[in-house]
């Protein structure tokens, strides 16, 4: 059975969340020939120590087992903007012998959302329905809320399918929309170890827009 949480702030979003999502995020668009490299500062790939500064002004802590890629790509995304993709924070494996699971975050930038985060916000929860609507099932469970990240408005879309379990959360600043996008295979294991750093890693994000 479907589970939905309102929110007053989310009517609109919600009259679509139902629909939405929620079937398995197996990937993004972000590799498809649409690609476009964008010219920015790398920092290259490793090991994370925590701390960690990225490009356009955001900084986050994140697990130090964790490893990090500057992706550094303009391409459209599941949620149906065209984004840079600042960054990608992948998790060790969670069950042994499982190279399938891991948890990732990506750090994205929309730099012309357009004035209206709730238009913006609900255009991404149809884009989500589309990007995976051959794999919606009858246990998926959506939920959308409000919260603070940094000190910006933002909305966050919780959803887990038979497949995926993941988060979404879109902050708007003046300097465009971040959207920061936790995603992991739907096994109990993986789903717990995520539910474990998630919180954390929000909670520590710091937004500084800037050009680069």
């Amino acid at each position: 059975m479907k589970t939905f949480y309102r929110y007053p702030e989310l009517a609109i979003v919600m009259l679509v969340a139902a629909a939405v999502l929620f079937a398995g995020c197996t990937s993004d668009t972000s590799a498809n020939p649409g690609s476009q490299a964008v010219p920015a500062p790398t920092t290259g790939t490793g090991t994370v120590p925590g701390s960690a500064t990225l490009p356009y002004g955001v900084s986050l802590t994140v697990p130090a087992d964790w490893t990090r890629e500057d992706v550094l790509t303009s391409d459209v995304r599941d949620y149906g903007a065209r984004t840079i993709r600042i960054a990608q924070f992948t998790s060790p494996v969670t069950i042994p012998g499982d190279a399938a699971s891991r948890n990732t975050l990506s750090v994205d930038l929309d730099q012309n959302p357009g004035g209206d985060f709730e238009v913006y916000f609900n255009q991404a929860t149809l884009a989500l329905e589309q990007s995976y609507k051959t794999q919606l099932d009858s246990h998926s469970i959506v939920k959308s809320s409000t919260l603070q990240i940094a000190g910006f408005k933002s909305y966050e879309v919780d959803f887990q399918t038979s497949e995926v379990k993941g988060s979404y959360i879109f902050t708007s600043t003046d300097k465009g929309m971040y959207i920061f996008a936790f995603r992991g295979p739907s096994k109990p294991t993986t789903i717990q170890a995520l539910q474990m750093e998630i919180v954390g890693i929000y909670k520590s994000i710091a937004i500084t827009p800037s050009d680069k």
